[in-house]
């Protein structure tokens, strides 16, 4: 008889007691309440506590909006806001950079690099140096995977609106080059390049002396931070487009033009791919077949291991002309 009542005893505890996924969905929910009010260190360190979870698509939506949280970045405020109905397929880059949202002064600011670790979080879950949606779908589903994509792409329409303001020198209409400071994104000297410049004048972008680009993308900045910044502009566009071909967007009057984009944007690239022929594909064998080898590049790492002349030739012929 003596034994019954530490039965008793071990069933409490056992029975009282959390289990992991417990704590988890504790954690995931608690994070939500701090996140409603803008509590970002807060619903941060309820998550970290019960360790990051790789491999719960709840968790990992939850945490990537706490890492924006410190961007200032609210879901409600992107889909309600004004923004994505301002979006244009038909002049994508120009209408992210006219967001409210879009009012980068410096590189990698914090609010910048805030919202890259969450977009970083979402693209990446499911594994892999190549994100993509199939990834994702094979890791967690298509519902929860969807659930991450469109999150992403949300960011990803917030983020590219920075970009390209900032290194396009856009003004508040989104307008590349009307900031009085530079008239193209990057100052080209890949022969390619400078042909492809000279030859179409995309834009504000008439001329390609080599001087032309954005300061934060030019000496004294380093090679490294140049390359990586370059190539953040090219793994956000693609990602996108990973997404817009690879998830049914939900049925919403505030979404605009969003649906359009996937369709206007292949067809685009499918010219600039057509285009790199001839004299526009002769120069260094460094920059050859750049819009071929880099169009479906989702990686940060995978980008920034090819060569600068590929990845400026990219810029010149296909972001310079639909921008």
């Amino acid at each position: 008889m003596k034994s019954i009542p530490f039965l008793l005893i071990l069933c409490c505890i056992f029975g009282c007691a959390k289990t992991d996924e417990a704590e988890i969905r504790s954690a995931v929910s608690e994070a939500k309440y701090f996140l409603n009010s803008m509590e970002c260190d807060k619903a941060m360190e309820v998550l970290t506590e019960v360790g990051f979870q790789d491999d719960n698509a709840d968790y990992i939506k939850v945490y990537a909006s706490a890492q924006a949280c410190k961007a200032g970045y609210k879901v409600l405020d992107v889909l309600f806001g004004g923004n994505l109905g301002n979006i244009s397929s038909t002049s994508l880059l120009s209408s992210l950079a006219s967001f409210t949202t879009s009012n980068e002064t410096t590189a990698d600011s914090t609010e910048y690099t805030a919202l890259k670790n969450a977009i970083t979080t979402l693209i990446e879950a499911g594994g892999g140096t190549q994100p993509s949606t199939t990834a994702r779908n094979t890791a967690f589903g298509l519902a929860k995977s969807g659930d991450l994509s469109l999150q992403a792409l949300y960011m990803i329409f917030i983020q590219m609106g920075k970009f390209f303001a900032l290194y396009g020198d856009a003004d508040a209409a989104g307008t590349k080059g009307a900031g009085g400071n530079n008239s193209c994104i990057f100052s080209y000297t890949t022969n390619d390049a400078v042909d492809w410049i000279s030859v179409n004048t995309p834009g504000s972008c008439s001329s390609a002396t080599g001087s032309e680009g954005a300061a934060l993308l030019e000496s004294p900045e380093t090679a490294a931070n140049i390359k990586r910044r370059l190539c953040e502009g090219i793994v956000l566009y693609n990602n996108m487009m990973d997404i817009l071909s690879n998830v049914t967007l939900p049925g919403s009057s505030e979404l605009g033009d969003v649906g359009n984009i996937q369709t206007q944007l292949s067809n685009l690239m499918a010219v600039a791919e057509a285009a790199e022929t001839g004299v526009f594909n002769d120069g260094s064998a460094t920059g050859l077949n750049a819009i071929a080898t880099l169009k479906t590049v989702t990686g940060q790492a995978t980008c920034e291991a090819e060569e600068l002349d590929r990845i400026e030739k990219f810029y010149a012929i296909f972001f310079e002309t639909i921008f």
